[in-house]
Parts: C-alpha cells; structure tokens; sequence
C-alpha cells in the first residue's frame, strides 16, 4: 500500500511539473478593459489600431493586471510605471528600460501625459486644485506615488485663502493614486473642503465631466476626436511609461522590440519560445 502510494505521488508530481513546463512556455495575454484609457493608448501606439487577440484576458485596473501576471507562469501585461515593484519582472523595450529618466529624455517607447479635464476653463475651488497638484508640492506626491513629474519652480501658498465646497472627480484607475493622494494633502490645508475621488476609467471620467456629473475628469490618455465636441480642457499633471511586466519567473526573455510586442498581442506569437523566429 505505501508502495503503491509512492509511485502515485511521483507521477503526480512529474505530471505536475510537466503542466507547469508547459505553462510556462505558453505566453498569457493580460490587458485592460475597453473603458480603460492605459488601453486605448496601448492600441493606437504599440498595435497600430489593429485588432488584440482573442485570447487576451481583460482586467479593469493596473492592478488586476499586476495581480494577474505575479500569480501566472507564462503571463505578459502592462501596466503604469507607477505599479511595479520586484513582485514582477519588467522587460526593457528596444533594449531600453521604462523609467523615469528614459521618460524624460524620451527614449522609452511608450511613454505617456496624464491628464485631469474640466468642462470648460477651470474657476474657483477646481482651479484651485489643479494648480495644487501642478506645483511642487503636487508632484512631489506624483514622484512618491512612482510617476514621473513635471518640471516645475513654483510652489503652493495656501496662506490668507480660504475654501469651501465640494469637489467630486472620477476617470482613471492609473491616475486616481496622485488625486486621490493630493485631495488628502489639499483637504488637510482646507478643513471645510470634502473632495470625493473614484475610479471608473478613462472614458466614463471623460464622459461624466463632459456632462457634467462630476467637476472633473482623469484620463492616461487624450482626448478621442469624438470627445473634442464635449468642450473640455486638459490639463497635464504627470508623466508616466507604460511597462511591459511578466512572471517574476520568465527566464525567456529580458527585452522585446515594439514589433514583438505587437505581435504577441495581436496574436501571432503564442509561445515563449517561438520569439527567435519573430526578430
């Protein structure tokens, strides 16, 4: 019977192990959903507006997807830089690394603005907030939350102002970090000021500012020519790359070319091993 047991166990194991081979070199398609502006961007930059695969599995945040490919031998996402960390494995692009230094020379490939837009020019208590988050004081939170700022000299004086209001603001999965940081520090400053921040996606963001159901909108990506008649004005408040990240196990690759990427996306390529053959 012990015997028995034994031999059981080794070939599960084997089998196991082999499934988990297997895995591994089947490549997992990970990316946004259709409401996400981090996806419309990667669309029109990386896939030259031609069609993702069928397989791709769809989440709707940076972080679905940062969960998904730390969890799953074989994945490939991507997500804001401002979300990765040594729980996943960053692959260079063009043989150049998504940081914030290759950012802001403008090396790295898929690089990005972040925006805020307001109905309109922004007053008052918004426009307040805006010129917050663009002053030093803001992009320092920008930088802690792993973004890249703007530069910036001018400083924020909040002596001898005082607010009062309501504030609601809504969009973007990837920017709600900064705002949602930036509306503590700003109510902290103005105690009669409630601010409310939540994540719907880029374009439910741009669509309710465009209506006018909330003050203001986040996006990671500009505006659609169809959005250009909702009559709103971007304002940039960070800088941010879009990384590409696998399983912290991939031992196949450290760098794809842009065409590579298209290619694994769209479809083409379905095997870790198979990246020799697509150069």
């Amino acid at each position: 019977m012990i015997y028995f047991i034994v031999i059981i166990f080794i070939l599960t194991t084997i089998f196991s192990g082999c499934i988990q081979q297997q895995e591994g070199y089947t490549i997992v398609l990970i990316g946004r959903d259709s409401t996400s502006g981090t996806r419309e961007f990667f669309w029109y930059n990386v896939m030259n507006k031609e069609d993702f695969s069928i397989m791709l599995q769809e989440r709707n945040s940076n972080g679905g997807i940062y969960i998904t490919v730390a969890q799953t031998p074989g994945a490939i996402g991507y997500v804001s830089l401002g979300y990765l960390d040594s729980g996943v494995k960053t692959l260079k692009i063009d043989n150049i690394t998504a940081n914030e230094d290759n950012i802001i020379a403008g090396t790295y490939p898929i690089a990005r603005d972040l925006y805020i837009f307001t109905k309109g020019n922004a007053t008052g208590l918004v426009k307040e907030f805006i010129e917050f988050i663009q002053s030093i004081e803001g992009q320092l939170i920008v930088n802690e939350e792993g973004f890249v700022p703007l530069p910036t000299n001018i400083s924020y004086n909040s002596s001898e102002k005082h607010f009062s209001g309501t504030l609601s603001i809504s969009g973007s999965t990837t920017v709600f970090p900064i705002v949602e940081k930036a509306k503590d520090e700003f109510m902290r400053l103005y105690p009669n000021i409630l601010i409310t921040v939540s994540s719907t996606g880029s374009g439910a963001g741009i669509t309710a500012v465009g209506q006018g159901t909330v003050n203001i909108g986040m996006s990671s990506r500009d505006l659609k020519s169809s959005e250009n008649k909702l009559g709103l004005v971007k304002y940039v408040i960070a800088m941010d790359g879009i990384a590409i990240i696998v399983n912290p196990e991939n031992n196949y690759i450290d760098s794809l070319t842009l065409k590579q990427l298209k290619e694994i996306y769209k479809g083409d390529i379905t095997n870790w091993e198979d990246l020799g053959k697509h150069r």
